[in-house]
């Protein structure tokens, strides 16, 4: 803050396309609603170009537009969030030393600090080609040594998978990732801000368990009695169940294969056979918000799966490997 004072007090900007912002000098300046302030970037090659816009007050959009030619309407490189917000555009490294132009944009009168930083690093998913996973990563800022974004993990397939999170290198007073959660078809989970750098890694594992098996048998008993399936980014408990939900793994496989009838007859002799197998399952249920009394609910699990045979057969994923890791880094 007191480089922002000091530089207030020394600088002051009405801003042309003549001027040039580079990174020893951050620009500091004032618009009026409806000016639009240009200002020449010198882009090296190879370097990535964080451009910052800060307002002190008001409210003012950032465009940069490269090449120099593009118009403001045209241009994807551009950041316009309500007032008083941070706008910042991120610009793709260059295969050579190029030229772009940054606009500044008021809405209405603002005081505005604009800056401008390089990083050679990138962030990367190893492997890039993935059959389960599907990692989302929208970067908000750099420095030269660490990349922050925001991490969102997907499952690209229509059936169950627990995901383990671990990071290396990352001091974990830092971060706040769950260590496991189970993602359900084609589900997402936001994981929120993380900050990483070339000595530190996220490793994303991707794993048919006992856990992602039992939500897989529920959500198909689910879609039965209760004519809603469970919601693939669900976030409940059943530690405490897996014992006696044990018995109804072994008709995780046969669904996973989309042979509904074998697994209806599966699940309706697991359930005679343990009544406390029918207590933990209906208990899972009632977990995920399906209220029935227990002796409609095993009533209705008696009549088979015939009645979600489609849904079942487009939950299939006889050809899906159980396991896939996904390390995240920057390079």
């Amino acid at each position: 803050m007191l480089w922002l004072l000091v530089t207030l007090g020394l600088m002051s900007c009405l801003g042309s396309e003549g001027e040039t912002l580079t990174v020893r000098e951050p620009v500091v300046g004032k618009i009026s609603a409806g000016e639009t302030l240009k200002f020449k970037l010198a882009l090296p090659k190879g370097q990535r170009a964080s451009v910052t816009l800060m307002p002190l007050d008001g409210d003012a959009d950032l465009f940069v537009l490269l090449p120099p030619t593009t118009s403001i309407s045209q241009t994807p490189f551009k950041s316009t969030n309500v007032a008083l917000q941070v706008e910042r555009v991120i610009l793709p490294a260059q295969p050579k030393e190029t030229e772009a132009i940054v606009c500044v944009v008021g809405a209405t009168e603002t005081q505005f600090v604009l800056s401008v930083r390089w990083t050679k690093h990138r962030f990367t998913v190893a492997p890039s080609k993935t059959v389960l996973a599907d990692i989302e990563w929208q970067e908000v800022s750099f420095s030269e040594n660490a990349i922050l974004g925001a991490l969102t993990i997907a499952n690209k397939t229509p059936t169950w998978f627990e995901v383990s999170v671990k990071p290396v290198g990352i001091d974990a007073s830092k971060v706040n990732l769950p260590a496991s959660f189970v993602l359900g078809p084609k589900g997402r989970r936001y994981l929120g801000w993380v900050a990483l750098s070339p000595k530190s890694q996220i490793v994303v594992t991707f794993q048919r368990t006992p856990k992602a098996d039992a939500f897989l048998v529920a959500d198909c008993v689910s879609r039965l009695v209760a004519g809603v399936g469970i919601s693939p980014e669900i976030d409940i408990a059943i530690d405490d169940l897996m014992p006696n939900l044990k018995p109804l793994l072994s008709v995780a496989q046969p669904l996973r294969e989309g042979d509904w009838k074998r697994a209806g007859t599966m699940l309706i002799a697991t359930l005679r056979r343990s009544p406390q197998t029918l207590t933990a399952l209906h208990n899972f249920l009632q977990r995920t918000g399906i209220r029935l009394p227990r002796d409609v609910f095993g009533s209705r699990i008696a009549s088979g799966f015939g009645a979600i045979s489609a849904a079942i057969s487009a939950m299939s994923a006889i050809n899906l490997p159980k396991q896939e890791q996904v390390v995240l880094t920057v390079r």
